[in-house]
């Protein structure tokens, strides 16, 4: 749900001996843009100055995490956490540092840390609502709804009316309640006051709820205005070219993501883009990503099946390999993409197992989502 809030990937572990790569033009690392580390070299000299100023080192961590959503580049996270280490080591570490430790391991996918570390910070500040949110935001991502709407209520007294609504809604509309959901916050005016971040959240929560509808063009007139509120999030992007590619629309996503290559899930897009629309990138983008997936499958980076699931299916097309990666993606989070995939390649690969256990979670979560391919009752039978 909160898909827009900051998210790192953990420090590579060194290996035992030097990698050394086959072809002359593998891509080893991306580097963050320049701009980005020289803009923060002022927060780094003053963290080392005052390494007591909680402040600067939060701060400092802060940005480091968000270049690295921003550049895709998992590395910053090693940046983020050795600066936050002098706090996290102290016997009890003040409660925004474990807010911030906690964000780290969410994109990390070890939720079940992250949620430990909230419960202190909360313990800590009962009514810290980035605290509050973030918990709402894992237990939605993995399917808990009914733990996820007690946290999004909490936010009735700790954060705003706007946060706590859109929250309730979010879960609501995966809960069985998708239709009013939708028309509750579509209705809603959005005060062009607020901050931007806060708008282009509300509006991709309202474009994943039309899409699930069937209202694909409001779908997309959402996440072209969150863009633009936006800027080039990432996340946005990826989601949008998503619905592109389901729509049978690839030249528009190779516009959409020009000049993006440097961002895996997005460089992916471009390659499954380039493969439908027959154009000459193709070959190059997906041997770039494949290169990419190798090296992060090398560093023990796993934070990213629900891609490796989707570039097996649509450029390897591989459907078998697919939902493997795609079932271990689902056994830690279930997101509206993340439920696409799975169903995709377990009817691509005719897995009548995989389809019964999606058939038996629709029904016991009532999630709604009319873009999904059918599976019919027959082949989704339990064995």
């Amino acid at each position: 749900m909160i898909a827009l809030a900051l998210g790192v990937l953990a420090a590579v572990p060194a290996t035992a001996m030097p990698y050394r790569p086959e072809e002359d033009d593998t891509v080893l690392e991306r580097v963050p843009e320049r701009t980005d580390l020289e803009r923060l070299a002022p927060l780094r000299a003053a963290v080392a100055a005052h390494p007591n100023d909680l402040t600067a080192a939060l701060t400092l961590a802060t940005e480091y995490i968000e270049v690295g959503r921003r550049n895709s580049d998992p590395r910053l996270v090693a940046y983020a956490q050795a600066t936050l280490l002098p706090w996290t080591a102290r016997p009890r570490p003040p409660e925004q540092v474990l807010v911030l430790q906690a964000t780290a391991l969410q994109y990390l996918h070890r939720f079940d840390e992250a949620l430990v570390l909230l419960e202190r910070a909360l313990a800590l500040q009962p009514l810290d609502g980035q605290a509050w949110l973030t918990r709402a935001s894992l237990l939605e991502l993995r399917g808990d709804y009914p733990q996820a709407r007690r946290a999004c209520a909490r936010l009735v007294r700790s954060a705003d009316e706007f946060t706590a609504l859109t929250c309730l809604r979010s879960v609501d509309g995966r809960n069985g309640r998708l239709a009013v959901s939708y028309a509750s916050l579509e209705s809603a005016r959005l005060d062009p006051r607020l901050p931007a971040a806060l708008r282009a959240w509300r509006m991709v929560v309202i474009a994943e709820m039309a899409e699930r509808l069937g209202e694909d063009q409001a779908a997309e007139a959402d996440l072209a205005a969150a863009l633009r509120a936006a800027g080039d999030d990432p996340y946005i992007k990826a989601t949008y070219a998503d619905l592109l590619l389901r729509l049978g629309r690839p030249q528009e996503v190779l516009t959409l993501l020009e000049g993006d290559e440097s961002q895996d899930p997005l460089l992916l897009r471009l390659a499954i883009a380039a493969l439908r629309a027959g154009s000459p990138e193709a070959a190059r983008w997906a041997q770039a990503y494949a290169q990419r997936l190798a090296a992060a499958e090398r560093d023990r980076d796993y934070t990213h099946l629900r891609e490796q699931a989707l570039y097996l299916l649509d450029v390897r097309g591989d459907a078998r390999a697919a939902l493997k990666a795609a079932a271990r993606n689902w056994a830690l989070q279930r997101e509206p993409p993340d439920v696409r995939v799975y169903v995709r390649a377990a009817l691509q690969a005719h897995s009548d197992a995989d389809q019964a256990a999606i058939v038996s979670w629709l029904a016991a979560s009532h999630y709604e989502d009319r873009s999904l391919p059918r599976i019919s009752s027959d082949s989704a039978r339990p064995m």
